[in-house]
C-alpha cells in the first residue's frame, strides 16, 4: 500500500510510519528525497510502508505523540548544544572526533529491530546519535571492536549475581588462585568497591561465546571510560584486567590482537602503580614536587596499607608475570614483564604469611612460571641472534645443554617439595610436566632444516655427547607428554569446566608437539616407538571423550561454548593426521591404489608445527581450518 505523503522532515501521522520504526517504536522522519526516513538511512535498513493502516484510539495517541515529540525535540536540543560545545572554536569543524552517546546497562532500552551498541568508537565522521540508540561508527577503534547485534543486557539480580560469584570463587579460582576472595567478598561488595573486577567475574562466567561478547562489550566501556577518559590506574582495573585475561576465549576464536592489547595494558597499570618496582627517591620527590603530594591519591585507596590490600597487590604483580608469560609464548607478540628482586620478595612474603589456603598452590604455579620463562629468554636470544646474523641457533650446544641440565635439576627439587595433599596436585602437576617438556625443547627445534641426530660419539667443549644428549631430550619430550595426558585423564570433567586460558594452550601445544616427535623424519629416531607410547590418533580420541564429557556440565549447555570449538579443532586435527599418514604411507607403497577421500586432494597438507597458526586461531571460523589444515571444509 502506498504511503500518504508526509511533509519532508516531518514526523509521519500514527500509521503511516514506516515498517522498521513501527516495530521499534521510533520517530520515522522522511528525507529529501521521499523515499525513506531518516533512521532507515542511518541503520543501512530496507525502508518499508506498514502493511495496512493501524487503528487505534486516534485522541489518546495523539495526545501521547505529542508528549514523545516534545520529549525529543528537548533531547535533540541537548545534544545539539553539546555538540556544539565539544565543536567550539579551535576543533577542525564537523569532522573532528566525537564521541557518541552511552546508553547506561542498567536501564536498557528494548529495540526490535535495531542495534543496542554498549561501546565507544571514534571516527572521522562519527555524530551524536539522535536516534534512541546510539549507532556504530563506520570506522571503529580497532582496539574496541564491536558486533552488529542486538543488546538487551541488564544488571543482573542479586540471586544471579551471587550465583555467578560462587561458581568463580568454587570452580574457577582454584585453578588459578591469584586472588582471596575472602567471605565478605560479595556480589554487592563487588558491586560497590570493586566493578571492574565485578564485572570481569560476570564475563568469564557466562560461557555461551556469543552471550559473552555481550558482557566484553560491557567490560571494554568500563575500561575505555577508566582507564583511557578518566586516566584511573587502581587495583581494581588491574584485578578485573588480569581475571579476564586468565580465562580468556580470545586466542582460541580469532581475536588473538584484543589479549595482546589488554596484556600491555595490565603491565602498563603495573608500572603506573609501582607493583613493579618502587619508584626511586629522586622520582618520588620529583613527582612530590609537580603535583604537591597528590601523586597517589587517584592510584592508591586506604585499604592498599593494609596486610589485605598489600598481599592483593603483590598477588597481582606476580599474576601478571604468569600471564604474561604464558601469552608471550603463546602468541609470541610480546615479552613477559621481567623478573625483578621485587618480585622475589613478593613470592617470599606470601609463601610466608600463608593467609590464604591456596597460597601455597599459587607459590608453586609462580615458581614453575619462572623456570619455563627462564628457558623461553634463551629461545627468544636465539630468535634475536638469527634476526641479526641469519645464521640458526645450535640447539644442542655444550652450554645450551649444560643449562637445560641446570633447570631441569631444579624443577625436579621445585615438585619435590609439591605438598601431596594439596587440592589441585592434579592441575599443579600438569603445569610441571608442560614446563619440563618446553626445557627439553631447548636441544632441538621444530624445523625441517633441524641437523639429524649425530650418534658418532661427537664431543662437545666440555665433554658432552651431544647427539646423545639431544636424542635423550627427544625421548623425554615423549615421556613428559605422556605425563601431562595421563594427569589430564585424572582431572574430573566436572573441574575442566573452570580450567584458565594457559590449562588449554598447554594442552594445544602438546599435541602439536607429539605430531612431530611422531613424524619426526630422522634415521636414529624410531617413530614407531613413540607411536607404541603415545599413539596421535588415539590421545585425540581420548582427549574428545574427555571434553564430550565436560560439556555436559549444566554450565555449558550450549552450542557455542570453549570446549565444543576445542573438540572440533581435535576432530579435524585427528582427520588431518590420518590423511597425514595416509599419504607418507603412499609415497613408501607406490603400488597401492590412493584413497580418492584423502590422497587425490589437490591441496598441499602441511606441517602444523611448520605455520604460526596459533597466533591466527579461529576455532569458529571454518575457513581458518581450510587455511592451516589445507583441506577444504566439505572434506571432514
Amino acid at each position: 500500500m502506498e504511503r500518504s505523503k508526509v511533509a519532508l522532515g516531518q514526523t509521519s501521522t500514527y500509521g503511516q510510519a514506516c515498517t522498521q520504526c513501527y516495530k521499534a517504536k521510533c520517530r520515522c522522519v522522511r528525507i529529501q528525497n521521499g523515499d525513506k526516513c531518516e533512521r532507515c538511512l542511518r541503520l543501512k535498513k530496507i525502508c518499508e510502508p506498514s502493511e495496512s493502516v493501524r487503528k487505534h484510539n486516534v485522541q489518546a495517541t495523539e495526545e501521547s505523540g505529542t508528549r514523545i515529540a516534545r520529549l525529543e525535540d528537548k533531547m535533540e536540543s541537548l545534544l545539539t548544544a553539546m555538540q556544539s560545545f565539544i565543536g567550539s572554536p579551535g576543533d577542525p569543524g564537523p569532522s573532528a572526533n566525537v564521541l557518541q552517546p552511552l546508553q547506561p546497562l542498567q536501564h536498557p532500552q528494548p529495540i526490535n529491530g535495531g542495534s543496542f551498541f554498549t561501546t565507544l568508537a571514534f571516527s572521522d565522521t562519527s555524530t551524536f546519535a539522535t536516534d534512541s540508540a546510539p549507532t556504530l561508527s563506520p570506522n571503529p577503534n580497532p582496539f574496541f571492536p564491536s558486533h552488529h547485534y542486538s543488546l538487551s543486557l541488564s544488571a543482573p539480580s542479586s540471586n544471579e549475581a551471587d550465583e555467578h560469584i560462587n561458581f568463580f570463587r568454587s570452580r574457577m579460582l582454584p585453578s588459578f588462585p591469584f586472588l582471596n576472595f575472602t567471605p565478605y567478598m560479595t556480589s554487592w561488595h563487588l558491586r560497590e568497591y570493586k566493578p571492574f573486577l565485578f564485572q570481569a567475574i560476570l564475563t568469564v562466567t557466562t560461557f555461551s561465546t556469543q552471550e559473552r561478547l555481550f558482557q566484553v562489550e560491557e567490560l571494554k566501556r568500563l575500561l575505555f571510560t577508566s582507564a583511557l577518559l578518566k586516566v584511573e590506574s587502581n587495583i581494581d582495573l588491574l584485578l578485573g584486567l588480569l581475571t579476564y585475561l586468565a580465562w580468556s576465549t580470545d586466542a582460541f576464536l580469532g581475536r588473538a590482537d584484543l589479549i595482546s592489547r589488554l596484556m600491555m595494558l595490565a603491565i602498563s597499570l603495573v608500572y603506573d602503580l609501582r607493583l613493579f618496582k618502587p619508584s626511586s627517591p629522586d622520582v618520588q620527590l620529583m613527582m612530590a614536587i609537580t603535583t604537591q603530594g597528590e601523586s597517589d591519591e587517584t592510584s592508591q585507596s586506604p585499604t592498599d596499607e593494609t596486610p589485605y590490600g598489600l598481599l592483593e597487590r603483590q598477588r597481582a604483580v606476580l599474576a601478571c608475570f604468569i600471564l604474561s608469560s604464558n601469552i608471550s609464548s603463546h602468541l609470541g607478540r610480546q615479552d613477559a614483564i621481567r623478573w625483578t628482586p621485587q618480585m622475589e620478595e613478593a613470592l617470599r612474603v606470601i609463601s610466608i604469611t600463608e593467609a590464604c589456603a591456596a597460597d601455597a598452590l599459587f607459590v608453586s604455579q609462580v615458581r614453575l612460571q619462572l623456570l619455563k620463562q627462564r628457558a623461553d629468554d634463551v629461545r627468544q636470544q636465539d630468535e634475536t641472534n638469527y634476526a641479526r646474523s641469519g645464521a640458526p641457533p645450535a640447539a644442542a650446544s655444550a652450554p645450551r645443554i649444560l643449562y637445560l641440565k641446570a633447570l631441569r635439576r631444579q624443577l625436579h627439587e621445585l615438585r619435590s617439595s609439591f605438598p601431596p595433599d594439596l587440592q589441585q596436585i592434579d592441575i599443579l602437576n600438569t603445569h610441571a610436566q608442560y614446563v619440563e617438556l618446553y626445557i627439553n625443547q631447548l636441544a632441538y627445534t621444530i624445523s625441517h632444516n633441524s641437523l639429524p641426530l649425530d650418534l658418532s660419539g661427537r664431543k662437545g667443549d666440555d665433554g658432552i655427547l651431544l647427539g646423545f644428549e639431544r636424542l635423550e631430550c627427544l625421548w623425554q619430550s615423549v615421556e613428559n607428554i605422556k605425563s601431562w595426558l595421563d594427569n589430564f585423564y585424572r582431572i574430573p570433567a566436572p573441574k575442566l569446566v573452570g580450567q584458565p586460558f594457559h590449562f588449554w594452550s598447554q594442552m594445544i601445544l602438546s599435541i602439536t608437539l607429539l605430531k612431530y616427535l611422531s613424524t619426526l623424519k630422522d634415521p636414529n629416531w624410531d617413530c614407531q616407538a613413540v607411536r607404541n607410547t603415545v599413539h596421535l590418533i588415539s590421545t585425540m580420541d581420548c582427549l574428545l571423550q574427555k571434553l564430550d564429557l565436560s560439556s555436559k556440565e549444566p554450565e555449558l549447555q550450549c552450542n557455542d561454548h570453549l570446549l565444543k570449538f576445542l573438540s572440533k579443532l581435535l576432530s579435524r586435527c585427528r582427520v588431518w593426521a590420518e590423511a597425514r599418514w595416509n599419504m607418507a604411507s603412499q609415497i613408501q607403497e607406490p603400488c597401492r591404489n590412493p584413497n580418492t577421500d584423502t590422497i587425490s586432494q589437490p591441496h598441499h597438507i602441511p606441517d602444523l608445527d611448520q605455520m604460526v597458526w596459533m597466533q591466527s586461531m579461529d576455532l569458529g571460523d571454518d575457513q581458518w581450518f581450510e587455511d592451516v589444515l589445507g583441506m577444504p571444509a566439505t572434506f571432514y
